[in-house]
Order: structure tokens, then C-alpha cells, then sequence
């Protein structure tokens, strides 16, 4: 039976692997090399942006009724206010707020916005990703486990990866 701190730590990571997973994905989705695959990749990043949120959600919720560290709720909401690695529960809570107004913008006010205002609103889930990246390696209990490390190594070099195909499709696909 695992305990609030190790289901705080296991949301979290969830949210982290889910949100990797729909960045990668809607990188991929302009990429000229997978054109046919277009609509399964949009259907996965909509669904690991929409897992990730949940799962980020329960992250949240769960440091409310953690024994060991708990979180007031005004800690949860606004950056700066935790008493706990206060910069680095920060970088979290702006990567929440980042990846929200992303989901919302993209899947309920994207008919209404202008798609300049709306791609630049989108391309912001890079830098919550790298902040969510630095909250998990540096604020993680388990940041000094191999396992743990190698995830984080993998993902990221997955996201710099996906940047670069993406970069390249797009160069690619320019007039000389």
C-alpha cells in the first residue's frame, strides 16, 4: 500500500511522463515525415495534455493532506508562498498555470482567439516543460535513483530530439 508521499511522487511523475508525451507528439504532428500519421498523433498529444493535467491535478491535491510535507492550499496556488524549496515548488506552479491556459486556449477558446495569439500561447508549453523538468530533478526524493535519473535523461533528450526533427521539418520544407 503505498503512502500520500509516494502517491504525490508517483502523480507527479505521471504528469511529467503524460505532458512529455504530448509535447513530443504535437512536435511530431507538423513533421513532413509523418504526414500519414497526422490525426492518431493529434489524438494522442490532446489525450496525454488532458492526462497530464488530471494527473498534475492529484499531484496538487495530494500535497493538501500529506502528513509529512504538507502544502497549504495558498502554497499550492501561488508561486513563491511555499515554505518548502520555495523556488523549485515555484517553477511547478507556473508550469501548471502554463500547461492550463494552454488546454484551454487549444481546446475551448481556440475558435474565438486569433491562431497568432493561439500558436504563441501554444509554443509556451516548451518552457513549462523545461520548468516542470527542473521541479522533478531537483525537488524529486528520488532524483538520486538510477531509475529515476535515467527517466529524466531519456526525457529530455526525447524533447531535444523532437525539437531538432521539428526545426529541421520545418527548414526543410522552406524555399532555398
Amino acid at each position: 500500500m503505498l503512502n500520500t508521499w509516494e502517491w504525490i511522487r508517483l502523480c507527479g511523475f505521471v504528469a511529467y511522463f503524460y505532458f512529455t508525451v504530448a509535447v513530443i507528439f504535437g512536435l511530431f504532428r507538423k513533421s513532413p515525415t509523418i504526414k500519414k500519421q497526422k490525426n492518431l498523433l493529434f489524438q494522442l498529444h490532446l489525450s496525454a495534455g488532458w492526462l497530464g493535467l488530471f494527473a498534475l491535478i492529484a499531484h496538487a491535491l495530494l500535497l493538501l493532506i500529506d502528513q509529512y510535507q504538507p502544502y497549504r492550499l495558498i502554497e499550492i496556488l501561488i508561486p513563491f508562498t511555499s515554505t518548502y524549496q520555495t523556488i523549485l515548488s515555484a517553477l511547478g506552479i507556473f508550469s501548471f498555470y502554463i500547461f492550463l491556459l494552454v488546454l484551454i486556449t487549444s481546446d475551448l477558446w481556440i475558435t474565438k482567439m486569433n491562431r497568432k495569439i493561439w500558436k504563441s500561447i501554444h509554443f509556451l508549453v516548451l518552457p513549462a516543460w523545461v520548468m516542470s523538468f527542473v521541479h522533478g530533478v531537483f525537488i524529486g526524493t528520488d532524483s538520486t535513483n538510477p531509475i529515476v535519473q535515467l527517466f529524466y535523461i531519456v526525457t529530455g533528450c526525447s524533447i531535444v530530439i523532437a525539437c531538432c526533427i521539428r526545426i529541421y521539418g520545418q527548414n526543410a520544407r522552406k524555399p532555398a
